[in-house]
C-alpha cells in the first residue's frame, strides 16, 4: 500500500514482448529505460483524458508528472507498452516490505478496451513469479469496474473495499488459469 515504505531491489531483466490487442494491432511491451523513454511518457501522461484519473493519478501538470515519474524510476521497475514509437501503456512495480511489490497501470485513453491492459498485466505478474515477489499489491477507485474486472481475471482479490479498493494477489499460491 502507498503507506508502506519502498524496499531497494536489484531486477532482473524483461524481455520484450510483441502483442496483438484486440483490433490485431501489433504492439511492442519493454522495459521502460528512464533515460531514453522519459519525454514519451510524459507525453502519454500530458495527453491522458483526466476522465479517466483514478485516486488522483496521473497528476495533471508537466512539473508534477515528471516528478512522479522520476521517483516511479528511481523506486520501482516499469515495462511500456510502445505503438510506432509513442507510448500508449505504463505499468510501474515498487517493492515493498515483505517481498511483495505495489502495481500502478494506466493505459492511454486511445488504446483502452483492447486488452493491452490485460496483457500488461500477465507479463509483470509473471516477471514478478520469476523475480521471486511474494505477492502483488493495487489500490484503485471502488467504482472502477472495468479495472476492477481486468484485476480479478488475472487473478487478484479484493482485500479491503472501501473508498479505495485495495485488492492482492498472492504469488505463492497456485495459480488456475
Amino acid at each position: 500500500m502507498a503507506s508502506e515504505k519502498s524496499v531497494k531491489f536489484d531486477f532482473p531483466e524483461f524481455k520484450p514482448v510483441v502483442v496483438k490487442d484486440k483490433k490485431g494491432e501489433e504492439i511492442l511491451i519493454r522495459q521502460y529505460v528512464h533515460e531514453k523513454d522519459r519525454e514519451k511518457l510524459i507525453e502519454m501522461y500530458e495527453t491522458y483524458d483526466p476522465e479517466y484519473r483514478c485516486l488522483g493519478l496521473p497528476p495533471v501538470s508537466r512539473k508534477a508528472i515528471e516528478n512522479w515519474i522520476d521517483y516511479l524510476a528511481e523506486n520501482g521497475f516499469a515495462i511500456v507498452a510502445e505503438k510506432a514509437g509513442r507510448i500508449v501503456g505504463h505499468l510501474v512495480i515498487v517493492p515493498i516490505e515483505d517481498m511483495r511489490v505495489d502495481l500502478t497501470i494506466f493505459i492511454h485513453q486511445d488504446y483502452q478496451n483492447r486488452g493491452l491492459g490485460q496483457e500488461m498485466m500477465k507479463l509483470i505478474i509473471d516477471y514478478c513469479k520469476k523475480a521471486g515477489f511474494k505477492g502483488i499489491m493495487l489500490v484503485t477507485e471502488r467504482s472502477n469496474s472495468r479495472a476492477i474486472h481486468v484485476y480479478k481475471k488475472v487473478g487478484f482479490k479484493i482485500v479491503a473495499p472501501y473508498y479505495e479498493c485495495d485488492m492482492y494477489l498472492d504469488l505463492t499460491e497456485q495459480q488456475h488459469q
